[in-house]
């Protein structure tokens, strides 16, 4: 038999049969490419609603039931030729046997591509959002920052018309209030105190925040404008981290965050209840979120091959995966409409705005550019989405120690910090990223090159690492690469370009504060004085010691012998007869007493014999040797007060052989993360903020009065990691800037 015309076309060059043609070989070309379409694997290329398969599916019908009509009545007619009156009769044999055909397959058809528009289609279809040309952004506020400042966070109103904002703008972290789309900010907290993470009332007339008060914080609120802050709950001490979500729609409630898990916190009582058993791990922290309707809460967990996005009910059961990304995701958001989630995801190292859906659509990507954007809130309506973002820029300079003078290093439009100079002092090694994503890409920045003395174009030595640390013969520089969470230390020729690995396993990675951005170390890694080796900190089987690794990497050896799994070794200094090591070890947990416990250690590499010189309490910072070497120099902080803050620092000495300590001096309002020994070990160099702005000051390794020599007049720049020229004639240091910028996204539905 033939099919009618209609399906009896051949398939287009190139376009293959599927494979229902095996089980019914005479299957009309028309249900083929039906079925074709529904299950294509590219998503654009399938159906993108349902009602589509559906219409084409009941035209494929409603032509079949034609072509049997027509042949039916076609043979009614009284035909004088029986030739002609035998071909229609078997034109309607043909079109039974196709609507037959057609029906049996019909509903198998059905099934499967249903089955397959929720497994394939459903998925693949993008979540339901206006396209993303169509948003518009408005600059709600903006500001330059103050040291220690992070990312934003803020809300709107319940009637979408005003935000509410964490800014340093007025010297400390505080609340201010807006109108979203005009007028002047305001300052809402006007205390001492660290106020941050404000939500609004259902109602809009109070506002919830953190407040931060010394020692002790706890959760308040009071009037968005005016009138006295009444405490809602006391937060424990290691509670100081909560942060505020949602307040629920009946006023009853306020919902916050901590320790990757959310609470609901009763307004009139104070008391608190667990809603989720998550933790780190299983959900990353500031990732939580709860819905409008406060029916599901929504978290992500990243790993090493991306991030999933989360929900689970808020009254309990099993996670439901929401999307899946290759790359990381920060912070989730609801949509008002509690069926949308809002989140931040990497794209190149950049983050931008997504939203994803409960049903599991693929996710799109709402904002693109080249500054990171976080989502902070959703506005009642739906409509407007608030963000935070910053601009961070870093020019590298010197200054000479004897003339007091500064000079330009390095700048262009990238981020350039953290120098080490050249043994011949000509050359000068630092860290450069176009877009420093908050400091997420200070592990993977480009190490390059420069002159000192000339305009010549810096080098790019490695693409991806950190901490260039030149060897004392000027061949090679080591530097960090990390990979995952994993870092291993490796080597550059400084002619060549030429790299190889050193290490493997999991080394201590480097630590570095917010703004500005400070090494938290002095040294995590050192060269032995005949660049023959070098000195690291690794974890194996849960311990940390030191190893020593060749430079050729023909050898790796462990050094020290640390058995206690809650004490971390790290922040090396070779001596200059390369045969003793000094370092620096602490406990990794805080102990019952809420202290950490600090220790200056002395080894002996080719004995791995161990001494431990001096004990204590609260937090020092190994700076090196001292001149003679008889005695190490260290830096302790004030108990109670934030190492990441300028604050009141001693530089003391202390003996190897007795542990007698001696006060070298005390430097107010210093960074206690940018204090640096001179190569030579007779001069300390600091970064510290005396008189508003940060300096260089620099004083004698033996005590004496501090020097400034740098003469900045802007209070809100800032200066990152120093590093001594080896002849001591010269300071390298990075010049800091920080604008962050509350905006929102409008005309979103």
């Amino acid at each position: 038999q033939h099919a009618s015309p209609r399906y009896s076309r051949p398939p287009r060059p190139g376009v293959r049969r599927s494979e229902l043609t095996i089980f019914a070989p005479d299957t009309p070309a028309e249900l083929e490419r039906i079925i074709r379409k529904a299950l294509a694997k590219d998503c654009h290329d399938r159906y993108q609603n349902a009602r589509d398969l559906q219409i084409d599916l009941q035209t494929l019908k409603e032509e079949s039931e034609m072509s049997a009509r027509l042949a039916r009545s076609d043979q009614s007619l009284s035909l004088s030729s029986g030739k002609l009156a035998a071909f229609v009769a078997s034109q309607a044999a043909v079109s039974r046997f196709l609507l037959r055909q057609t029906l049996w397959v019909l509903p198998v058809v059905l099934l499967v591509c249903g089955a397959l528009w929720w497994l394939l289609a459903g998925r693949g279809r993008q979540v339901e959002t206006p396209p993303p040309a169509s948003l518009k952004t408005t600059e709600v506020f903006t500001w330059q920052s103050m040291p220690g400042e992070g990312v934003g966070s803020g809300s709107f109103s319940p009637d979408g018309k005003w935000v509410a904002f964490t800014s340093t703008k007025g010297g400390s972290k505080s609340i201010w209030v807006k109108q979203a789309a005009s007028g002047d900010a305001e300052q809402s907290t006007r205390d001492e105190f660290d106020n941050v993470n404000p939500i609004w009332s259902p109602n809009g007339e109070e506002i919830a925040y953190v407040s931060r008060r010394n020692t002790q914080a706890g959760i308040w609120h009071k009037p968005p404008l005016g009138g006295s802050p009444t405490l809602i709950k006391t937060l424990a001490p290691n509670e100081v981290n909560v942060q505020l979500r949602a307040w629920s729609r009946n006023g009853a409630t306020i919902y916050y965050e901590l320790s990757s898990n959310l609470f609901a916190l009763e307004v009139s009582s104070g008391a608190t209840k667990q809603l989720t058993s998550l933790g780190p791990g299983k959900a990353d922290q500031n990732t939580l979120s709860i819905s409008p309707d406060e029916r599901h809460i929504a978290y992500i967990s990243n790993s090493d091959q991306g991030a999933i996005v989360w929900t689970v009910p808020a009254d309990g059961g099993t996670p439901e995966r929401v999307a899946r990304l290759s790359a990381s995701a920060r912070k989730t958001v609801w949509h008002s409409d509690s069926k949308r989630i809002l989140f931040s995801a990497s794209v190149e190292g950049t983050y931008q705005a997504f939203v994803a859906d409960l049903a599991g659509h693929q996710p799109v990507q709402l904002t693109f550019g080249e500054r990171d954007i976080r989502v902070v809130d959703v506005s009642t309506d739906g409509a407007k989405v608030l963000y935070d973002s910053s601009i961070e820029e870093s020019d590298l300079w010197g200054v000479n120690v004897a003339k007091a003078e500064e000079f330009a290093v390095a700048s262009d439009i990238s981020f350039e910090f953290w120098p080490d100079v050249s043994p011949d002092n000509r050359t000068v090694a630092y860290q450069s990223v176009r877009n420093l994503s908050q400091g997420n890409k200070i592990y993977s920045s480009s190490i390059l090159t420069k002159s000192i003395a000339s305009t010549d174009i810096p080098i790019m030595l490695v693409r991806e690492g950190g901490l260039p640390k030149w060897s004392p013969d000027g061949k090679w520089l080591a530097f960090m690469r990390r990979v995952g969470n994993d870092f291993s230390l490796w080597a550059v020729n400084a002619g060549s370009g030429e790299k190889k690995p050193l290490t493997k396993g999991t080394l201590s990675g480097f630590e570095y504060t917010a703004l500005p951005y400070n090494r938290m170390q002095a040294s995590n890694f050192d060269w032995s004085p005949d660049s023959s080796k070098l000195v690291y900190s690794l974890t194996t089987n849960g311990q940390h010691n030191l190893w020593v690794v060749a430079a050729d990497g023909s050898s790796n050896t462990q050094v020290t012998n640390h058995s206690d799994p809650d004490l971390i070794v790290n922040n090396p200094f070779w001596s200059s007869d390369g045969r003793r090591l000094a370092y620096l070890s602490r406990s990794a947990r805080v102990g019952a007493d809420q202290k950490m416990a600090f220790g200056i250690w002395v080894n002996e590499p080719e004995s791995k014999n161990s001494k431990n010189v001096f004990q204590v309490n609260s937090y020092i910072r190994l700076l090196g040797w001292s001149q003679t070497e008889r005695e190490l120099i260290f830096a302790q902080g004030q108990a109670g007060v934030s190492m990441m803050l300028p604050s009141q620092v001693s530089l003391i000495r202390v003996s190897v052989k007795s542990g007698t300590q001696n006060l070298i001096a005390v430097l107010p309002n210093a960074y206690w993360h940018n204090i640096h020994l001179s190569a030579d070990r007779k001069m300390i160099a600091c970064a510290s903020r005396q008189d508003g702005k940060d300096n260089v000051w620099v004083l004698p390794a033996s005590g004496g009065a501090a020097k400034k020599l740098t003469n900045n007049s802007d209070p809100r720049l800032y200066f990152s990691s120093l590093a001594w020229s080896p002849d001591g004639r010269a300071i390298y240091f990075g010049k800091q800037t920080k604008h962050n910028l509350i905006a929102m996204l409008t005309n979103f539905q």
